[in-house]
């Protein structure tokens, strides 16, 4: 009887255990799953990563989980504070005209050096990665818009050949989500895939020189929707009611 007793209590806590693999879900797709949550806005901005929480969410072991947090800190997406945990990371203004400067002086080199270089191929991938985008916007899709939007810089970083400037232009328009969920201004228009087209076109012309101007112009559109102030949330009520 003392025999079964422990047999039935080690079976009652092996089933109250987690799963350390979920319907067999991999590393690779519990950090693509959260990743992607991040670059939607479904998780904003600031919000705490509780690795309980995520555990019992994926049917994994917290070591799994912590080396997915690990790897997003990696990419400034999440921001990994000792004794208090994970969160969401919240980019700065200052931080976020950063990344704006960046993108332009990247994205800038990677089209000249891509209309002397692109294939027909190369052509049809990004006008199929503007048609996805198109009809995304169109049914009101916004997370899928979102994504393809940023796909398409992610297109034009791979075929310009330069896998370095690749994964730097990858992370930077990462970090350009969270900054439009953050601080895109009222009634701002994203990331439009018709300005997309016009670099396409360009890039198809082997127009170097307006491929560059074209990203430029659709870079300054992307920085014009968001209203870089660390201090837009407070208010001056001193000038409000004693006006």
């Amino acid at each position: 009887m003392a025999l079964r007793s422990k047999l039935t209590s080690a079976a009652k806590a092996k089933s109250n255990k987690p799963n350390v693999r979920r319907d067999g879900q991999s590393d690779e797709h519990i950090y693509q799953e959260v990743y992607r949550a991040i670059i939607d806005h479904r998780i904003p901005p600031g919000t705490a990563l509780h690795e309980e929480s995520l555990t019992s969410a994926f049917g994994v072991s917290r070591t799994v989980i912590r080396k997915v947090l690990q790897r997003l800190s990696h990419g400034h997406l999440v921001n990994i504070v000792p004794n208090r945990g994970a969160s969401v990371a919240r980019p700065s203004a200052e931080e976020a005209r950063h990344v704006f400067d960046a993108r332009r002086v990247i994205e800038r080199i990677l089209v000249a050096r891509l209309a002397t270089t692109i294939s027909d191929a190369g052509i049809d991938l990004l006008i199929q990665s503007v048609s996805a985008e198109a009809a995304a916007h169109e049914s009101g899709n916004k997370p899928e818009s979102i994504k393809l939007s940023g796909d398409f810089h992610r297109h034009l970083a791979t075929l310009a050949g330069n896998v370095v400037l690749a994964a730097f232009l990858n992370e930077l328009v990462s970090r350009t989500s969270l900054i439009i969920a953050l601080y895109e201004s009222p009634g701002a228009v994203a990331c439009s895939h018709g300005e997309h087209l016009e670099i396409v076109a360009a890039l198809q012309r082997h127009d170097a020189g307006k491929s560059v101007q074209y990203m430029e112009h659709h870079l300054q559109h992307i920085e014009a929707q968001v209203e870089l102030s660390e201090n837009q949330d407070k208010v001056d009520f001193k000038s409000i009611f004693q006006a």
